[in-house]
């Protein structure tokens, strides 16, 4: 489905529901076709010219962004300059998604990989894993892409990954923020090139665009409210936190933490969503260590420092 935002500036919904395997794209009909990801799925790629396309923005690595790539055939592929071995190193590629930390924090060395628990539809044309996708170039913080009419910039937004990016049309006041997305379960930074630091400062770095309308990854548009929108979304990060920091009044361990259900907004409850939700934990712990608020015993448990 096809959403006009502007003349040039076009939302691509894809026909289910814009969650994995799927995700929003832009579509930007000017002198320069671009794209802006491609996860939306075959269906939705119907509505748009995509052996016109001529530029492919990847906002990062992940496959619902992603895995559409092969549907334009003559773009020209770029993503963040952060972000580019992801696509053309497997390695780089598997130690960013954290799972040689599986042993550590799931016991055992059988990574249950939970991209390839699905089924992918028909109208996703690759499989999740390593992709290959050979870049065309890079792009920076603040690199300016000039389309015709249209004007976009670039904006690292790292934290959801190390190089995640949003896209910020300034003349029409337009964000797309890609997986920074105000989801009512808050965010997700259960890989391991996520960074929660860098996540709370690039929530504050979108808020203060001062976006009129914000398009994301997995919801739908939204033209009121966008900072209180923004602040809620962060302020669920900030919470599980705070009752991280109040069960370690005592000592206890990672799974013990995670027994607390603090992250556990999957229904889907298999190991690799018990997993994600150890790694966020990690990344509080990481975080509160750094702030002087929790200590490591010893033992693999951590509490809270008296006094604070």
């Amino acid at each position: 489905m096809l959403i006009a935002l502007t003349k040039q500036i076009k939302l691509v919904r894809p026909e289910a529901l814009a969650v994995y395997p799927y995700s929003n794209s832009l579509f930007i009909d000017d002198e320069t076709k671009a794209m802006i990801d491609a996860g939306s799925g075959g269906k939705a790629y119907q509505e748009v010219p995509t052996d016109r396309i001529d530029l492919l923005l990847l906002t990062h690595h992940h496959f619902d962004h992603t895995n559409g790539w092969v549907f334009f055939k003559n773009a020209k592929i770029m993503a963040g300059q952060e972000d580019g071995a992801a696509f053309q190193d497997e390695k780089q590629f598997r130690e960013r998604h954290g799972y040689s930390r599986w042993a550590e924090l799931m016991g055992g060395s059988q990574v249950e990989e939970w991209e390839r628990l699905w089924q992918m539809p028909p109208d996703v044309p690759t499989q999740p894993g390593f992709q290959n996708i050979q870049l065309d170039g890079v792009f920076k913080d603040g690199d300016v892409f000039q389309l015709g009419e249209t004007c976009v910039q670039a904006i690292h937004a790292p934290g959801h990954s190390r190089g995640h990016y949003a896209f910020f049309f300034p003349q029409e006041k337009i964000l797309f923020s890609s997986d920074l997305d105000v989801s009512p379960r808050g965010p997700w930074y259960g890989y391991g090139d996520c960074n929660l630091d860098d996540l709370i400062d690039s929530i504050h770095k979108l808020m203060d665009l001062q976006p009129e309308i914000l398009v994301s990854s997995h919801r739908r548009v939204i033209d009121t409210g966008i900072k209180e929108a923004f602040q809620a979304y962060l302020n669920i990060a900030l919470q599980r936190e705070a009752r991280i920091l109040e069960f370690l009044r005592e000592p206890h361990t990672i799974d013990e933490i995670a027994a607390q259900n603090i992250i556990s907004e999957w229904e889907r409850k298999i190991k690799t969503t018990e997993f994600f939700a150890k790694m966020m934990i990690v990344q509080h712990l990481k975080r509160l260590k750094s702030q002087g608020k929790i200590e490591a015993t010893g033992d693999k448990r951590y509490v809270k420092i008296a006094g604070v």
